[in-house]
Order: C-alpha cells, then structure tokens, then sequence
C-alpha cells in the first residue's frame, strides 16, 4: 500500500513538472513579439553599458528590446537583402560574436527574456559571402 501511494505521489509530482517546464517553453517564445521595431527605443535600452546608473542596469535584465524582434525580422531583416551596413545603421553594431550552426554570426544583446530570467538572449544575424543577411533568430545564452 505505502508503495503504490509513493509512486502514484512520484507520478504525480513528474507530470506537474513535465507540465511547468512546458509551460516555460511554450511561453518563451512570447518574449520576442507583440511590440512594433522602434530603432530610438533600441538605441535607448542597448546603452546601458556606459552608464552605471541602477535604473539601466535593471533595464537590461529586462528584455527590453525582445518584443520588437518578430517585427523587426520580418519587416527589416529581409534575407539576402539587407546588407551588413543596413543593419549596422539599423540597431548598432552587434556586441558579441555567437556560433549558431557552426557560423559565425554577429549578436546583438536582447536582454534576460526567459521566463526565469535566468539566461540573457541576443538577436544573431548571419552573413553570407556578399555580405547580406543569410539568416537571423535568437539565441539564448
């Protein structure tokens, strides 16, 4: 009897997990949707760097530039199109180099988007030998 109330107790606790970690990774994804590409709002929440003001600092661990990236990849990042230069002026220059794929490509900090805050995110963007957009997404890291 102790037996099967310990698994039934066991089985239970595994399916509230499986449902939790799914939730989170269902959710994580909303990160990076629901606002429209505001290129002085990214400017503003990616120059925290030089100041040490606590306020910035609690602003990257946000994700403040996340919700702007479905839009900003799908109507300014346009594969094979958009040049190194274009994106340059767009949203910066990236702060990181990230391997996606065996690639280098060039990352450009989101802030902490997981449900958890645990990891930060990025925004890669691949080049291809022209020098064009080959590819771009996120990358948790």
């Amino acid at each position: 009897m102790l037996k099967k109330l310990l698994l039934v107790a066991l089985s239970s606790i595994f399916a509230v997990a499986l449902v939790i970690i799914g939730l989170l990774f269902w959710s994580s994804g909303e990160a990076f949707r629901g606002a429209t590409f505001n290129k002085e709002e990214w400017a503003a929440n990616g120059e925290c760097e030089a100041n040490t003001d606590d306020s910035c600092s609690q602003q990257r661990q946000r994700c403040p530039r996340g919700a702007m990236v479905q839009d900003l990849r799908q109507n300014f990042l346009h594969n094979r199109e958009t040049s190194k230069s274009e994106v340059a002026e767009l949203i910066g220059e990236h702060d990181t180099i990230v391997v996606v794929g065996g690639e280098q490509c060039e990352a450009h900090y989101l802030g902490m988007c997981s449900a958890m805050s645990l990891d930060g995110d990025s925004l890669y963007v691949c080049y291809d030998q022209n020098d064009t957009i080959d590819r771009s997404g996120y990358i948790r890291h």
